[in-house]
C-alpha cells in the first residue's frame, strides 16, 4: 500500500512538473485600505488583503489543508535625519481549516489583544475574514507625541502544513511559495493635539466615550496624504 501511494505521488509530480510551463502568473498579494484610529487609549488598524486566495490555494483549503495568512504590523516614528523608531508590533494570524464531513469553515484569528474563532458555512464569510484587518490593536496612544509623525507599515505572508498528504510530496512543485506580499505604508500620522491635551484631563474617560475615529470624531489619531 505504501508502495503505491508512492508511485501516484511521484506521477502527480511529474504531471505538474509537466503542466508548470502552461501556468498563468498569478497577481501578488497586496494590502489596502489601511486605515489607523483610536479605541479609547489604544491605536488600532484596518486593512485588506487583495489577490489572497489563488485556485491553488481554495483547492488546498477544499481539500482540509489548514492555511494561515500572517500579517506583520509595525508602527513607527517618521525620523528626518536617522533611520525610523520602531514604536511596537504585532502579528497576526488567519488560519482557516475546512470540515468536509460537517462542511464548515473553522475560521481562527489570534494576536496580541486579538482572540476570536468562528465557524460558517458561507464562502465568501470566511474569505472576507481571512482578508481583513478589523481594529488590531497596535499601540497605547501614550506612547505617542502629537509633535511627531508615524506611519503603520503591514506585510503578509502564507503558512500551511507541509506534511499534508499529498502536499508534503507536492509542495515545492506549486506555487505557495511565491505568495509573499511587500510591505505597505499607510500615509504619515500624528496624534490628535486635542487627543493629546486631553488625556491629562481628568473628564478625557467621559469625553471620550463612545466615540471613535470611523465615526469621524474629533479625538483621533490624524492622518496625512504623503
Amino acid at each position: 500500500m505504501i508502495s503505491k501511494l508512492k508511485i501516484l505521488s511521484a506521477w502527480l509530480v511529474i504531471m505538474i512538473s509537466i503542466h508548470m510551463g502552461a501556468l498563468t502568473v498569478e497577481s501578488a498579494p497586496s494590502l489596502v485600505n489601511i486605515g489607523v484610529g483610536t479605541r479609547g487609549k489604544i491605536v488600532v488598524i484596518n486593512a485588506r488583503l487583495l489577490e489572497g486566495f489563488t485556485d491553488s490555494i481554495e483547492e488546498a483549503i477544499e481539500s482540509g489543508v489548514p492555511i494561515t495568512f500572517i500579517f506583520d504590523v509595525e508602527l513607527r516614528q517618521v525620523n528626518d535625519f536617522w533611520k525610523n523608531t520602531l514604536i511596537n508590533t504585532n502579528k497576526i494570524s488567519h488560519t482557516i481549516k475546512y470540515d468536509s464531513l460537517k462542511k464548515v469553515y473553522r475560521f481562527t484569528e489570534l494576536g496580541k489583544g486579538v482572540k476570536r474563532k468562528i465557524a460558517t458555512r458561507n464562502k465568501q464569510k470566511y474569505q472576507r475574514m481571512m482578508l481583513t484587518l478589523d481594529n488590531i490593536p497596535i499601540s497605547s496612544a501614550r506612547r505617542l507625541n502629537f509633535n511627531e509623525k508615524y506611519f503603520v507599515r503591514i506585510k503578509a505572508s502564507l503558512e500551511m502544513d507541509r506534511f499534508w498528504f499529498p502536499f508534503n510530496h507536492l509542495f515545492f512543485f506549486l506555487p505557495f511559495d511565491s505568495f509573499n506580499a511587500a510591505w505597505t505604508e499607510s500615509s504619515p500620522l500624528s496624534i490628535d493635539p486635542d487627543l493629546a491635551l486631553a488625556r491629562d484631563n481628568s473628564n478625557l474617560k467621559d469625553r471620550n466615550r463612545n466615540k471613535s475615529i470611523f465615526g469621524g470624531t474629533k479625538d483621533v489619531v490624524r492622518s496625512f496624504n504623503k
